[in-house]
């Protein structure tokens, strides 16, 4: 499916463009001292093992979302199937109006336990070593990353994701009023995190606010790439249930375990299995030479030998080049780029794919355009593709992959808006709070918010205690009868962590300058 063109604040020819149209000639120092900052920016870039000092590293910190609070100002990422079949559905389908109420509170999706029972069954035991629970509330951090002065130092274009304090505001209210979790009432801390200090110790800072200042029993994380954040929240035995598109395989997930929890996305195992996947059927490399950069870390290292090269060898698809970029400093990991295009035109490379996640196809088209090297790229969603369609129109050409979040992916056409009876549910708490939002993208941070407070009232009949092991069982039980509203499926397997287990095929379109899907859902354990 073709969609329409939009309008761009760029050159939307052939030409290999820079941010928002400035021609590679033109750059100044001023973008050259960018540059080196750029393994700090961590969530709308990569990981990096630099730190700042600890006054730069500050974060805004938010206060108590009580049910009865204002709502704050905005800052700066859906949608699953049918209700029975977990298929999502097609763009051909007419969207659902959102209704001008909320569900009733004793009326809730299917799947989902009523008010009525909750209360009734009283508040459920705490486990030992559990923070954040009185008999009476649970405390549940929100992180909101911020990436506005990100932006705006680079010149990226980034969409309205609407006031996102006020919809945590809205979905506390909604679910308190419906119950709660466990028997208690959910008091919100909200953190908005300011994505240019990141760093080691701006994330060691946000870890120790949020489980020592707010001795929070759960955290929601929605930006935090640092790899010292999540060992942090752990030791501290706080639930961490991560929207970030930070890639974690199976042996992360069990270092974490039980505290640790992505669950609307899905490992980063199946994602690059996904992709190899995807590309052999489609073709895409045939009549290429394939090269391959991977950010240099032994989870890269894991994923490219046990997912990727498999299948390429056993569809006859060899690797060119295969490159590795340090990301622990701003010199290091701009020279690694420059070095793995001088490696690719030695080897005729005209298709590449990143591996490890952080931005990586972004940073490297950047780079890209100062060198007059154009390849095709291979995507994710966590390759930002949609940021890429709108501030590199020209270096996307050929670019294909597999979407897992089509709020951050893809266009309203390409996917009706609301697409599922969850996704009408969320939008419904929005409208019902006097929330403004006219698409999806307005609300997509706020879709994967609506999820974590919908899947802990669906877990919450199963509890047996109120602990990170305790909110595992429960969701394990619920299989695959959880419908989420901001991915295109998901499936709790025992012994799992990650949730997501469907994904769509999706291409460039230069007409349109954005991806476009192609295929119906595909489940990641075909």
């Amino acid at each position: 499916m073709t969609a329409p063109a939009r309008p761009r604040s760029h050159p939307a020819n052939g030409d290999i463009v820079s941010p928002r149209g400035h021609c590679p000639p033109a750059r100044t120092g001023l973008w050259m001292r960018l540059r080196v900052l750029g393994p700090l920016l961590a969530a709308a870039t990569l990981a990096a093992a630099c730190s700042q000092p600890a006054d730069e590293a500050a974060t805004d910190t938010g206060q108590a979302q009580a049910v009865d609070q204002a709502p704050a100002e905005p800052s700066d990422e859906t949608q699953p199937a049918a209700a029975e079949t977990g298929e999502t559905q097609t763009e051909d389908q007419a969207p659902a109006e959102p209704s001008d109420e909320t569900q009733a509170e004793d009326q809730p999706a299917d799947g989902s336990a009523t008010a009525e029972a909750t209360e009734s069954a009283g508040p459920v035991p705490v486990g030992p070593e559990t923070p954040g629970v009185s008999d009476d509330t649970v405390t549940i951090s929100i992180i909101i990353t911020d990436t506005s002065m990100v932006a705006q130092a680079f010149g990226w274009e980034v969409p309205d994701e609407g006031d996102r304090e006020a919809q945590v505001e809205a979905l506390v209210n909604h679910f308190n009023s419906a119950g709660g979790f466990a028997g208690r009432q959910i008091e919100a801390e909200v953190t908005v995190f300011n994505a240019i200090t990141d760093g080691p110790v701006a994330e060691e800072a946000l870890c120790n606010k949020i489980t020592q200042d707010d001795q929070a029993f759960a955290v929601v994380l929605t930006g935090q790439f640092q790899e010292n954040a999540r060992p942090c929240y752990r030791n501290a035995n706080t639930l961490m249930f991560d929207a970030t598109l930070y890639p974690v395989d199976e042996a992360g997930f069990e270092e974490l375990a039980p505290y640790y929890w992505s669950p609307l996305l899905p490992t980063y195992d199946d994602l690059v299995g996904g992709l190899a996947a995807a590309l052999i059927e489609e073709g895409w490399f045939e009549d290429g030479t394939l090269g391959v950069i991977a950010i240099d870390s032994e989870l890269s290292e894991r994923v490219y030998a046990q997912q990727f090269v498999p299948r390429l060898e056993a569809a006859g698809v060899e690797v060119a080049s295969h490159n590795t970029i340090d990301p622990t400093d701003g010199t290091s990991f701009n020279n690694d780029q420059l070095q793995a295009i001088i490696n690719f035109r030695e080897a005729g490379v005209d298709k590449v794919v990143a591996i490890g996640g952080s931005r990586l196809v972004s940073w490297f088209i950047d780079t890209s355009i100062t060198q007059n090297f154009a390849p095709e790229y291979a995507l994710t969603s966590y390759d930002a593709p949609d940021f890429n369609a709108f501030n590199y129109p020209g270096m996307m050409g050929g670019a294909s992959g597999i979407s897992v979040l089509p709020g951050y992916d893809i266009d309203d056409d390409q996917l009706a808006f609301p697409a599922s009876a969850a996704e009408q549910e969320c939008a419904d708490i929005f409208t019902a709070a006097g929330l403004d939002f006219s698409v999806r993208t307005n609300i997509r941070t706020g879709l994967l918010f609506c999820d974590v407070f919908r899947l802990l009232r669906d877990a919450s009949p199963h509890l047996t205690e109120v602990s990170a092991a305790g909110v595992t069982e429960a969701v394990w039980q619920l299989g695959d009868s959880f419908e989420a509203a901001s991915v295109y499926g998901v499936e709790f397997t025992e012994g799992s962590y990650a949730g997501g287990n469907l994904y769509r095929r999706f291409r460039f379109d230069p007409g349109c300058e954005c991806m476009v899907l192609a295929g119906d859902p595909a489940d990641f354990d075909r």
